[in-house]
């Protein structure tokens, strides 16, 4: 159904809008739906496993705004990547400790995060609001354009999705992943990791946050720290409930997450494009946010409720 929406919108708009067939166009709704695509299949294996992230935009403009202060330091940028990686990981690794060790509530415990990890980044390796990508960033200048006329970002989410499929439906870790969340209990007195599972699920979120990041700022060529105080992450939450990514965990699937992507990304082009203001399009996406969370509250009644969320 989400797929067949996505697919009418996209006709709809083209038939009714001009500006919206244009390659220009086309470029940027590729580009940001990429971002959001790829946070919203982090947030999908997190949110699979009863567990929720809202630190991910905030993980990924501290941990690739570090990569482009460290391009400016003249460090290579090979050793530019891994060191924002590390930091992703690290991050990741405190959500997934105060989730689990701690056993603070993962809504409240990410919302904590993602505001710990924004002051101490300004406080100390990112004084500034904004960071600049380097003239001589090499490669990584060039992700957020295009490879032979073919857009790099959506190429990127493409092997995000698949990588991320086959782990889902491949792999034993990702059997682990739906089995935790369908029942956490229940798996855990079969044997199952139940605990190292949503540590996995936390890192792999902080590294999809990373790749996201990496786009943005190729893209725009600048991390701004203050899009952490954005409704982005509320963007990633509904594509990844739209796509059928039940809070009760254990729900959905890759192929509905991405069919949502581009449906959420269609419905923020056209706004833009009817020069709808930031105010009502707030409105539309926390109206829009409402509904599916509600849908999927009748849909998983009498259900055990997710923990933490």
């Amino acid at each position: 159904m989400v797929a067949l929406a996505a697919a009418a919108g996209a006709l709809a708009l083209a038939l009714t809008l001009d500006r919206f067939a244009t390659a220009g166009n086309l470029f940027a709704l590729l580009r940001s739906i990429s971002v959001v695509g790829i946070l919203a299949l982090g947030m999908a294996l997190v949110v699979m496993g009863r567990n929720i992230d809202l630190s991910q935009v905030a993980v990924a403009l501290i941990s690739t705004g570090a990569v482009a202060k460290m391009l400016a330091a003249g460090v290579p940028l090979p050793v530019a990547l891994l060191g924002g990686a590390g930091l992703a990981l690290a991050m990741g690794a405190v959500n997934a400790g105060a989730a689990t060790l701690a056993g603070i509530p993962p809504l409240f415990a990410t919302l904590a995060t993602a505001m710990l990890f924004v002051g101490l980044a300004r406080s100390s390796i990112l004084p500034g609001a904004s960071i600049h990508l380097p003239a001589d960033a090499g490669w990584l200048a060039g992700l957020g354009g295009s490879l032979g006329g073919v857009p790099v970002p959506p190429l990127v989410l493409a092997a995000c999705a698949v990588l991320t499929h086959l782990f889902l439906e491949r792999t034993v870790p990702g059997r682990f992943v739906r089995a935790a969340g369908i029942n956490p209990r229940t798996a855990a007195v079969v044997g199952l990791p139940v605990l190292r599972t949503a540590w996995l699920q936390y890192l792999v979120s902080a590294l999809a946050a990373f790749v996201a990041g990496l786009i943005m700022l190729s893209s725009s060529g600048l991390v701004d720290l203050q899009l952490a105080n954005s409704t982005l992450i509320f963007d990633v939450l509904l594509v990844v409930v739209l796509g059928g990514v039940g809070l009760s965990g254990g729900r959905g699937g890759i192929f509905g997450v991405m069919a949502a992507t581009i449906l959420v990304g269609l419905m923020m082009n056209a706004m833009t494009i009817l020069d709808v203001g930031s105010q009502m399009q707030s409105i539309a996406k926390g109206l829009a946010l409402l509904l599916v969370l509600l849908a999927d509250g009748v849909l998983r009644r009498g259900e055990a409720p997710a923990a933490g969320i």
